[in-house]
């Protein structure tokens, strides 16, 4: 584990697990869901980055350029390929100063049939947390491409989400997205919403605006979390009956690759050759008015 810190900010980060995040703390108090010590797996940590897709692919099966590509479920319990390949393999460290820390993670052509290099860059000031994403493709063709951030935040009874979004994807059984249905489907976010408390929550929203403020009354603090072009699509993960719920900016919605729509609608997207992506997520804490 590595820990660094900056202005009222405490980061700790476990490169050997995905690139994960295993705390992030503002003048002392957790803003995301604290890993359990000696944390090995990354559903147990409190964010790791997503690359090179977001979400699911149905049953791993897309063709893109010619080529049919299959891939093998990565989760326990899941029946699609979830979240790509970063959060599975160790992070290789580039440099870890008093406030920064950035790491790489390589991954040869294989299964997936592209070889590329992804980015993840930490750092620490008085606005808060920054992390920086990007992915070039290395092969020699185009490659499908997405990423997005995957962060466990505290769930309290008087929590509030408050964001702006124009629609939202509604799964299915398999979590895989169906049909669009108006923004308001679970609630008002653009006043402050509740999260529902007896029904589970995992949808994609799209035409998200770049910002959601969170806010926990019973702790007097509230958080921003705005995101860079191009994570214009905001996954919302509140499972009923827990302490955490997910607020993901990614870059497309679940399964993209696969769907009709044209890319404004899905967000999918094609990287060329020596070609980069980059985004960048902020968390800024403060004490809530």
């Amino acid at each position: 584990m590595i820990s660094i810190a900056g202005a009222e900010y405490a980061l700790q980060v476990l490169p050997e697990v995905g690139g994960a995040i295993a705390a992030l703390r503002f003048q002392g108090s957790d803003i995301l869901r604290p890993a359990p010590s000696a944390a090995d797996e990354p559903f147990e940590t409190a964010a790791f980055p997503l690359v090179p897709f977001a979400n699911r692919i149905a049953r791993g099966a897309f063709r893109f350029g010619g080529t049919q590509v299959r891939l093998e479920p990565n989760a326990p319990g899941q029946a699609h390929p979830l979240h790509g390949h970063g959060w599975r393999v160790p992070w290789r460290v580039e440099s870890a100063q008093a406030e920064r820390l950035a790491m790489t993670f390589e991954h040869p052509a294989g299964e997936w049939p592209w070889h590329y290099v992804a980015h993840q860059l930490l750092s620490l000031d008085e606005q808060g947390l920054e992390v920086a994403l990007s992915i070039e493709n290395r092969s020699d063709r185009p490659m499908p491409v997405g990423f997005g951030w995957h962060p466990y935040f505290l769930r309290s009874p008087g929590l509030r989400l408050r964001t702006r979004v124009e629609g939202v994807w509604l799964t299915d059984e398999q979590c895989l997205p169906r049909r669009r249905a108006p923004a308001a489907q679970f609630g008002d976010w653009r006043r402050g919403e509740r999260l529902p408390a007896g029904a589970g929550i995992d949808h994609c929203y799209c035409g998200w605006n770049g910002e959601a403020r969170i806010e926990w009354p019973e702790r007097m603090l509230c958080l921003t979390l705005t995101a860079s072009e191009p994570l214009r699509w905001l996954h919302l993960y509140a499972p009923p009956g827990q302490r955490y719920f997910c607020v993901e900016p990614v870059s497309h919605m679940p399964d993209a690759v696969n769907r009709a729509e044209p890319a404004a609608v899905t967000g999918h997207r094609t990287l060329a050759p020596g070609a980069r992506l980059a985004a960048a997520v902020r968390l800024r804490a403060a004490p809530l008015p």
